[in-house]
């Protein structure tokens, strides 16, 4: 009769969460600094989610984006293995040049090469100001990977001169574009959007073909900013700014 160690664990497909950074010189100050900080807190929980998934693990890739794109995860990283690296925020806002490079990387034969197969994806885009190179042609070309069609999509607005309606093009819906006023808000939507995006595309009953993958990044979304809204309440936190630097928000 075989032991126990005769049984190998299933192997989980892996649904990776992107994050796509604006680190143009806008982003300078405060606004770069809480990226970072949420980033950190909050891989310990996506690890957590992971290895209570028995559908898929997790795996995070960063994509920041100025003058030009690079990948700070040379390929998808367990949360655990995420190393958090100070982001330099300089330069122009080439969003054509992010989605180009996500164009690249969505594909079996790169970020999405695994043993198991993969989810669709999870992708968070966050922006303070408008693009500055060829983004409708990076978009056209992006909107063409069938990765990207299947992916949950959802991008934040940070401040006032955010170009709404080039988020809306890029996540499907302006429903799925949110508002970031202040820090705290910033810092805790960073957070929700981790978890609530991963334990849904993470198991594979919430996943299929015949989902429409804009209706439920409206509906994680809306979760987002709700439970955004109640934990700046429950904290008793003014949505305000006056704590920062405007010069820097």
């Amino acid at each position: 009769m075989p032991g126990l160690e005769d049984y190998a664990p299933a192997v989980r497909k892996v649904m990776t969460l992107f994050y796509v950074i604006d680190t143009s010189g806008s982003m300078q100050g405060s606004k770069i600094g809480q990226v970072e900080a949420a980033l950190e807190e909050v891989m310990q929980t996506l690890q957590e989610i992971s290895n209570e998934s028995d559908d898929a693990e997790i795996k995070i890739a960063v994509l920041e984006f100025a003058t030009g794109a690079r990948w700070v995860t040379p390929a998808p990283v367990p949360p655990e293995e995420y190393r958090l690296k100070t982001l330099e925020a300089c330069g122009v806002t080439d969003m054509g040049a992010a989605f180009k490079e996500l164009d690249k990387k969505l594909s079996r034969k790169e970020f999405l090469s695994t043993a198991a197969g993969a989810y669709p994806p999870v992708i968070l885009l966050f922006s303070d100001g408008g693009p500055t190179d060829n983004w409708e042609g990076g978009l056209t070309e992006l909107q063409t990977n069938n990765w990207f069609k299947r992916s949950i999509k959802i991008a934040f607005a940070i401040g006032d001169d955010c170009d709404k309606g080039v988020l809306a093009r890029f996540s499907g819906s302006s429903e799925t574009v949110l508002d970031v006023k202040n820090k705290d808000q910033l810092r805790l939507m960073i957070e929700k959007a981790s978890v609530i995006t991963s334990v849904f595309a993470s198991h594979s009953s919430t996943v299929d073909s015949e989902t429409d993958p804009v209706e439920v990044s409206k509906q994680l979304a809306a979760d987002v900013q709700a439970q955004t809204e109640e934990a700046l309440a429950d904290a008793d936190t003014a949505p305000s700014t006056a704590d920062w630097d405007e010069a820097d928000w």
